[in-house]
């Protein structure tokens, strides 16, 4: 039986959550006559990470299903002002014109809002809600391919379900599973030729900022790998680790282009099981066991059941929910038992 979203999901504190969402019937919705509906999702996940208090650590939309590892940050709405509070909610929630399209608030409806106090504590809560944040992506996708249809009913397949990521290697873990995934269903065969992927836009960003350097007028400009990008950078995906864990360092952003291309070639039938040396160390990092880690990736892996992390996180997240135990969906992916090895001298 699913569990509530309100034994999943805090919004009152910071989480980190593998979201996937399917279209009814997993019809390809978003597939045939109908790919350019993927840019209109990838589009509308770029406006309301702009607007709530939810970072977008990586995305991959697919034609019948959309996969999302995101980080809320709760705290974040806290400090916005009354008129930035109802400018993020205006831009997420536009008015809709006689012909559909969609229409900006005036500047005068923003002021009137934001000077409505009852109405701004309310609107600061939906602002850091995964649920909300969904809903918006979900229900305009919807109307706007229903109007284009020129039909009325459901375009989702229910609920959204939402896996917790309790700690750093469980966040990337779901990252590069949602990265892989056009390379999984053979639509693509590299991680920078997946079409509608974070993983293709950090691989675009690098190049850019490498190539940048090349050029004296623009070196003199300071930039990051991931300067430009809308999707959070690799950073935010380093989270507070619970108590006994290890220490996790922070992974790198070609540390993680490193292990979603490897792992893709893991993946593909012809080069299964032919791990670069090079490979290992990266894994290690994450306190990853390569064999499991494999062997999740050749089975599709099981990101979506209970709650994903190692020993001590699901420990503490069955304490939080008041239970005795947390069934590990990824048997023998984490090496709970084992010290980290140590960095070479």
């Amino acid at each position: 039986m699913p569990l509530p979203r309100r034994l999943l999901v805090h919004d009152e504190r910071p989480g980190a959550y593998h979201v996937i969402s399917r279209c009814v019937r997993r019809a390809y919705l978003c597939g045939d006559q109908a790919e350019h509906r993927r840019e209109w999702v990838r589009d509308l996940i770029r406006v309301a990470s702009g607007a709530f208090a939810i970072d977008v650590l990586a995305y991959a939309v697919m034609s019948n299903h959309l996969h999302l590892v995101v980080r809320t940050d709760p705290e974040r709405v806290q400090h916005w002002s009354p008129i930035e509070v109802a400018t993020r909610w205006a831009s997420a929630h536009p008015r809709t014109a006689p012909d559909g399209s969609p229409q900006a608030w005036s500047p005068a409806e923003i002021a009137e809002r934001a000077a409505d106090p009852a109405w701004i504590a309310t609107i600061r809560t939906r602002l850091r809600s995964l649920s909300w944040f969904m809903k918006n992506v979900k229900e305009r996708l919807a109307r706007r391919a229903n109007r284009a249809d020129g039909c009325t009913g459901h375009f989702w397949e229910g609920r959204f379900r939402s896996v917790p990521l309790l700690d750093q290697a469980a966040v990337i873990a779901a990252m590069a599973y949602v990265d892989l995934n056009p390379i999984r269903a053979a639509l693509a065969t590299t991680p920078e030729t997946s079409d509608y992927t974070s993983v293709q836009d950090r691989c675009a960003a690098r190049q850019a900022h490498h190539a940048a350097r090349l050029v004296p007028a623009l070196a003199a400009t300071p930039t990051t790998p991931e300067s430009g990008l809308w999707i959070a950078p690799i950073a935010r995906a380093t989270i507070d680790q619970p108590e006994g864990c290890a220490f996790t360092p922070a992974i790198t952003l070609d540390d993680y282009l490193t292990l979603v291309d490897e792992t893709g070639r893991i993946v593909r039938g012809d080069k299964r099981g032919a791990i670069p040396a090079h490979l290992a160390p990266i894994l290690d990092r994450l306190r990853i066991d390569l064999t499991a880690w494999v062997s999740l990736m050749r089975s599709g892996g099981h990101f979506g059941l209970g709650s994903f992390g190692a020993l001590a996180s699901r420990a503490r997240e069955a304490l939080r929910r008041g239970v005795q135990w947390i069934i590990d969906t990824t048997a023998g992916l984490y090496r709970a038992d084992r010290p980290p090895t140590p960095a070479p001298a």
